[in-house]
């Protein structure tokens, strides 16, 4: 409940300030209240003495019927109760009775009465009050009369009044040296950030704008570092590309150049010329092949490509690319093998994408794959998503680090970056850019010369076919992972 209150009333600096000003406003009138009370009950107060003698005239009138000695008691009863000086004297001014703390037998009545006509009490005056009275038929006089509050009483009642007036501009001030305070400090940390200070992080006080306004800054702060980061990572990424690019294109156009040169050699026999014709056919297809796969590459990473969705039978692309794929294992004596059972399998992609991606990863696998040996592949449909792994034997000994590193640019695993023909080094970067743009994942593992490839997509409103017969290019019962 007290964090809502504080939510509500501390959201915004207007709510803040006008929530501030109005218990200011509360505590300045209470203030002024309570001295006003305490001055009008204050019996140093000119008009409180003058009611308190008019009390005291009335109070005599009606109990005061005689000038026995009783009346003197009583008269000192009522001195002390109005904290006042009585006296009651006959018409000339002779003291009858008097209260305890009057000294004399004689009071000037004429001066007295001057007095009270001709003068406004100020403070430190004695302000006095005559009345007529009778007592047993005889007439007397009652003179009351009390020095008013003196210069400290001034001080008294002035700083009654002022100090809530200084508490309000106390709270008010310091409320406004808090969020000044603050603001200052903001700007501060605009000054570090302006200079390249990106990391450099406000602290956020409370609820209200200030307080959003820090938060933004330190967003901004980070999407700043953010796309500066991304800059530089795509500036590395251009310098390493015209790099790789110069690498990879110079050896096959330099070894192309050479064959034509031969080929241009009148001292080279006709059979040799057909010879040098097929190696530079080889080279010129690879330079093909790498640029193609520049292109395609580049256009991923720049975020280029839109997906095109539709829902199709992922099983007949695998078994078109199989297809496709057969005559070129078929020369390398590798024998495709389904290890899944299903016949259709929709899901929700981009054909042509997912197609190009499990041709670079069969393509690396007739590449890659010992002579005389077999490619598994095999479908797992689960609730949430579809897994389809491949599996080959590698013609060369597997490091876990190759595992982490196979999906880089240009990364082929030896120190030989052209060991293979028509090999960019860019169809495993390609495959996880098509399968992350899908949402999904891709991982690969290594045992010795056992490779696994695994990918994994989501099901979308799959729809699953299972036949019950066996199916594959090579229909032999193979031993493998499942």
């Amino acid at each position: 409940m007290i964090n809502k209150i504080k939510k509500l009333a501390f959201k915004s600096i207007s709510k803040e300030f006008l929530i501030i000003n109005i218990l200011s406003f509360v505590i300045l009138i209470i203030g002024i209240s309570c001295a006003l009370n305490v001055i009008m009950q204050d019996t140093n107060n000119p008009q409180n003495i003058v009611n308190a003698s008019n009390d005291i005239y009335v109070q005599v009138n009606r109990y005061v019927q005689s000038t026995n000695t009783e009346v003197q008691s009583y008269i000192n009863n009522l001195a002390d109760e109005n904290n006042v000086n009585i006296a009651i004297t006959d018409i000339k001014g002779r003291i009858i009775f008097k209260s305890s703390e009057v000294e004399g037998k004689y009071i000037d009545l004429n001066n007295i009465k001057n007095i009270i006509l001709n003068t406004t009490p100020r403070d430190g005056d004695v302000v006095y009050q005559v009345y007529n009275i009778n007592i047993a038929g005889t007439k007397y006089i009652l003179v009351t009369w009390k020095s008013t509050g003196m210069y400290h009483n001034i001080f008294r009642y002035t700083s009654m009044i002022l100090i809530p007036i200084i508490i309000s501009l106390g709270i008010v001030y310091l409320v406004s040296y808090r969020k000044t305070r603050y603001i200052k400090y903001i700007c501060n940390g605009i000054v570090k950030i302006s200079h390249e200070d990106l990391n450099y992080k406000l602290e956020k006080k409370g609820m209200d704008e200030l307080g959003t306004l820090a938060d933004e800054i330190n967003n901004m702060s980070l999407n700043l570092n953010n796309m500066i980061n991304r800059e530089k990572s795509v500036q590395k990424f251009k310098d390493e590309l015209i790099t790789n690019i110069s690498h990879d294109l110079r050896t096959p156009l330099t070894s192309l150049m050479g064959y034509l040169y031969l080929i241009n050699d009148k001292n080279v026999s006709i059979k040799d010329k057909e010879v040098y014709s097929k190696k530079s056919m080889e080279r010129a297809e690879k330079l093909k092949v790498l640029i193609e796969n520049l292109f395609e590459y580049s256009k991923l990473e720049s975020g280029a490509i839109n997906l095109e969705i539709h829902n199709v039978n992922i099983i007949e692309i695998i078994e078109q690319i199989i297809g496709e794929l057969s005559i070129i294992a078929s020369k390398s004596q590798i024998n495709f093998v389904k290890k899944y059972s299903i016949i259709k399998l929709n899901l929700n992609i981009d054909p042509y994408l997912i197609s190009r991606v499990f041709q670079n990863i069969l393509s690396n696998a007739i590449k890659y794959s010992v002579k005389n040996s077999e490619v598994y592949i095999n479908i797992v449909h689960n609730v949430n998503d579809t897994i389809i792994s491949f599996q080959n034997l590698s013609s060369r000994k597997l490091f876990s680090e190759d595992m982490n590193k196979i999906f880089d640019r240009f990364y082929m695993g030896d120190k030989s970056r052209n060991s293979h023909k028509n090999n960019s080094g860019l169809g495993l970067a390609i495959v996880k850019n098509i399968v992350d743009l899908h949402g999904g994942e891709v991982w690969a593992e290594g045992n010795d010369n056992i490779f696994k490839m695994y990918i994994k997509l989501k099901n979308n409103s799959s729809k699953l076919t299972v036949n019950n017969g066996t199916h594959g290019i090579n229909e032999q019962k193979k031993t493998g992972f499942t």
